[in-house]
């Protein structure tokens, strides 16, 4: 079976219902790998021929959502803790479609590091931002097994995840917080898991498109448009990962192998989902410790009307 996307005919469809230009910004790593293949295959910009689209790769999720405020970005694709300091200082995003759940693993090269207690002043520990899901889970286990969430966060440095792989292995930082495929690089290179993401939150929305209620409600097709695009990708990386992984490896211009791209998309910490997870939890977390002034009591809150009856937590 062929997964083919399906572009709908856009010769009705007004000005007003169509975005003169739009960019979407992402991450690095396959964690947004169905998004990816919408934009390799360019199924949105098929549908929508007289839109002007630019894809933005940034470091983290906290420079997206300055993208989001400045009107700069459209739509953006991070983990929920850059999405609930957002939404609760009133950027006015909400979920569209979730897009991965792969878990986040915190690895040390430092034989004297066995778990988080082992940190001493002056230990580095690489993250992508300070208010990534990173972040938010560290505090978690700091507030569990040293009693206080923001006992290591003297020890934290922003780093992007592929300066940060380079970064442990040459020594320059002590720990690194990060996801696929730089948790597996580093792990080839002789480095150890000391948590995991699935220990701390359970099943979490590592990655999710985010956009503006104002923005969907004033283009609801392209809106509905980019979830089913979402969609149709997620069930091609899960039943084709062949298929999928070829399409990664030609993104690439065969930098990365179709079999290299594979091995990643199946190995069993990677799973793609369109079901926001773990927002709740996080979001109840970041509150009790001040990170948010409010608490979303429900997924319904925090969610655009493609994923209405869809589910999350």
């Amino acid at each position: 079976m062929t997964f083919v996307f399906v572009a709908c005919a856009s010769g009705n469809q007004t000005a007003s219902q169509t975005p003169g230009k739009i960019t979407i910004a992402y991450q690095p790593g396959i964690n947004y790998a169905n998004l990816l293949i919408v934009k390799q295959q360019q199924i949105l910009e098929k549908q929508f021929p007289k839109t002007q689209f630019e894809w933005k790769e940034l470091s983290n999720g906290a420079a997206i959502r300055d993208g989001i405020i400045a009107n700069q970005i459209q739509v953006g694709a991070s983990g929920p803790g850059a999405f609930l300091v957002g939404w609760d200082k009133g950027v006015g995003w909400k979920i569209l479609v979730s897009l991965n759940y792969s878990e986040f693993w915190l690895i040390t090269k430092n034989p004297n590091i066995k778990s988080i207690k082992d940190f001493k002043p002056g230990m580095k520990i690489g993250l992508p931002s300070l208010d990534g899901v990173q972040a938010i889970g560290l505090r978690k286990v700091a507030q569990k097994d040293l009693g206080n969430p923001t006992a290591l966060d003297q020890n934290l440095q922003v780093i992007a995840h592929p300066l940060g792989v380079q970064s442990l292995l040459t020594g320059q930082i002590d720990a690194h917080f990060t996801t696929p495929p730089f948790e597996f690089q580093e792990i080839e290179k002789g480095g150890r898991v000391i948590l995991k993401s699935s220990d701390i939150f359970g099943k979490t929305s590592i990655a999710s498109l985010f956009a503006t209620e104002k923005f969907y409600n004033q283009y609801p097709e392209f809106g509905k448009a980019l979830y089913t695009a979402i969609v149709d990708a997620t069930k091609l990386v899960n039943e084709k990962p062949d298929e999928a992984a070829k399409i990664l490896s030609q993104m690439d211009n065969g930098k990365v192998s179709q079999e290299q791209y594979k091995k990643w998309l199946t190995n069993k910490a990677v799973a793609y989902g369109i079901e926001p997870r773990a927002f709740l939890k996080c979001g109840a977390f970041m509150h009790e410790i001040g990170m948010l002034n409010k608490q979303p009591k429900s997924i319904d809150e925090l969610i655009l009307p493609p994923l209405k009856g869809v589910g999350g937590d």
